[in-house]
């Protein structure tokens, strides 16, 4: 699995002495014990149904010891005398050996066995109810030629795309190696292309690739894994099994007591000039995803890997203000389109950008909010010095991008306010920020939930103008983001600097996730202790990438460059393996 090598977990700790140490020791080896047992009770449900238990027993039933025979070869083709009956499955392999003379006891000379010789490799076509028609792949293969399925351990190279949740991903690999009957292999690879993974189990001497992806289907998670033979390539199985959301909770909750709590920052970047504004998308359709900044006019493309490595650019005006970047591919060609939202001469304009022939082309343009929402692009009307106004609608593609139906969203929430939770029941849950700055979840127009404490407040606000200095009509904002991944929705927490002090700065920031269990909200902090003001964040694939402004961080140097004093920093987190 890409980046993770799996391995038992340890527990680190000093040497004790004394009664007291011992009977400390005892006492947490009964509270671990304790909540493991709980861990189990909440288990009942799935104790025969447990749906990764199904995915592993679909695929040892490819590889299940059998003994057969040729009855018949004719043009590299066969047909066995075992079928059905015996559990015989369209793509397994035989290995076809031919019995020999007798083995002889050294001592007693009676016969022990009969030497073997493989002869050849072949393969299932279709299956009958007692034979089984079958190709020969390679060798010298004969009538009465012995075929069987072996019992040594099969060299798997266990493969899992960046859509799946690593904590499913761990528990199934877990339960794969722990059946006996697979050799697993990891690897550090990071890729879409089945001819890469294919490239790679060759190189480890895998004999079966096992490739798994995910997606969202009702709010629960549709895993699927396909079986490859390494050798030529060819798919012999395709399993698609639904992974309820309550399970991926009980998966999650026992990450929570003997699963990594914190992770370690990958890459550090100070960038030499100001940036507000973050984004994470395949620009040019090469497969690999560029990192978009902006420093608030312009927008800057980069590749990463060790180091970022610049490669296009946005041009913007001097008086342009970026209040929103986000990335889609909306008309499906390949590549991701730029989504930026401007505010100049207190107007609001939205573009949509696209590379073509390695320049940036306007593909629309409209006097709108606009954001990226899971699958959707929506948009809202703005009223000058008032900010949002009216509904919030989707924008379509139909041969061109064109307005389309409303959202029905509760009072008052606008376009940069929420994020949908989809239920497994069909519900689609609403959580939003209010102006306060905390977290409100509706179901049906009504709140079921509020958050105990603010976020911190948004960076990026609006006086509303009033008729007197001595009126005070409040200000709008442009929110945080928040972003889902299966099923944790990611938000920004600011701490003070001083206190509950907001305008002194802030001192510190973190990124959390919340969790919604159908009852409560969980949260737990992702990233703690980031010095300084996130800005903004992006999620690609198992990567957080964070951008912050140090505390105090100034870079005279900028001013004379026409850019932001104002430092900016780029962490980029692995959340693999968390």
């Amino acid at each position: 699995m890409g980046g993770y090598v799996r391995g038992a977990k340890k527990f680190k700790g000093s040497r004790v002495k004394g009664f007291k140490s011992l009977f400390t020791i005892h006492y947490s080896l009964f509270t671990v014990f304790l909540l493991f047992t709980i861990h189990c009770s909440l288990l009942p449900a799935y104790a025969d149904d447990n749906p990764l238990n199904m995915m592993r027993d679909e695929v040892l039933s490819y590889f299940k010891p059998m003994k057969g025979r040729i009855k018949s070869i004719s043009n590299g083709s066969a047909v066995a005398d075992i079928g059905i009956k015996s559990d015989v499955k369209k793509g397994m392999r035989f290995t076809v050996f031919r019995e020999g003379t007798p083995f002889l006891h050294p001592v007693t000379k009676e016969p022990i066995g009969l030497l073997e010789t493989v002869t050849g490799k072949a393969e299932v076509r279709d299956v009958g109810s007692d034979t089984s028609a079958i190709v020969i792949l390679k060798g010298d293969v004969k009538e009465s030629d012995r075929i069987r399925v072996p019992e040594t351990g099969v060299r798997v190279l266990f493969y899992h795309r960046r859509n799946v949740d690593w904590s499913l991903a761990d528990s199934y690999y877990r339960l794969l190696k722990d059946s006996g009957r697979f050799e697993l292999m990891d690897t550090a690879l990071e890729t879409d292309s089945d001819a890469e993974v294919i490239a790679e189990a060759k190189r480890l001497n895998a004999d079966v690739a096992l490739i798994l992806s995910a997606k969202e289907a009702g709010g629960d998670n549709l895993l699927m894994q396909r079986l490859l033979w390494v050798d030529n390539s060819v798919k012999f199985a395709e399993i698609e099994t639904k992974v309820p959301f309550a399970f991926m909770k009980e998966v999650k909750f026992g990450e929570e007591f003997f699963g990594p709590q914190k992770i370690d920052v990958r890459l550090y970047v100070d960038l030499p000039f100001g940036v507000r504004l973050i984004a994470s998308g395949d620009i040019d359709g090469d497969g690999k995803a560029e990192i978009l900044l902006s420093t608030g006019k312009d927008v800057r493309f980069y590749m990463s890997g060790g180091e970022l490595s610049r490669r296009y650019e946005i041009k913007g005006a001097a008086m342009d203000d970026h209040l929103r970047l986000d990335v889609m591919d909306l008309n499906k060609d390949g590549r991701d389109e730029v989504l930026i939202t401007i505010m100049k001469d207190e107007k609001i304009i939205s573009r949509i950008y696209e590379l073509r022939d390695d320049k940036f082309s306007v593909l629309w343009e409209s006097n709108v909010f606009l954001r990226r929402m899971g699958n959707e692009l929506i948009a809202q009307a703005y009223t000058a010095g008032e900010g949002y106004r009216g509904p919030v609608f989707t924008v379509i593609w139909k041969d061109g991008y064109k307005k389309g139906g409303n959202l029905s969203l509760p009072n008052d929430v606008n376009i940069y306010d929420f994020v949908y939770i989809n239920e497994s029941d069909g519900r689609r849950l609403i959580l939003a920020y209010d102006d306060a700055g905390y977290l409100n979840l509706y179901d049906d127009g009504k709140r079921i939930w509020r958050s105990a404490e603010d976020y911190g407040g948004f960076l990026t606000k609006f006086k509303r103008p009033a008729p007197t200095v001595m009126t005070d009509r409040g200000e709008w904002a442009i929110k945080d983001r928040l972003s889902m991944q299966n099923r944790e929705v990611f938000v920004i927490k600011r701490v003070p600097l001083v206190g509950m002090a907001k305008g002194m700065g802030y001192g510190n920031s973190q990124i959390r996730s919340l969790w919604w269990t159908g009852i409560s909200m969980e949260e737990r902090v992702v990233v703690e202790n980031i010095s300084g003001t996130v800005l903004d964040y992006a999620l690609e694939g198992d990567r957080l990438i964070v951008l912050d402004r140090p505390s105090f961080g100034l870079k005279v140097g900028n001013i004379f460059k026409g850019e932001s004093p104002l430092g900016s920093v780029l962490y980029i987190y692995s959340l693999k393996g968390r």
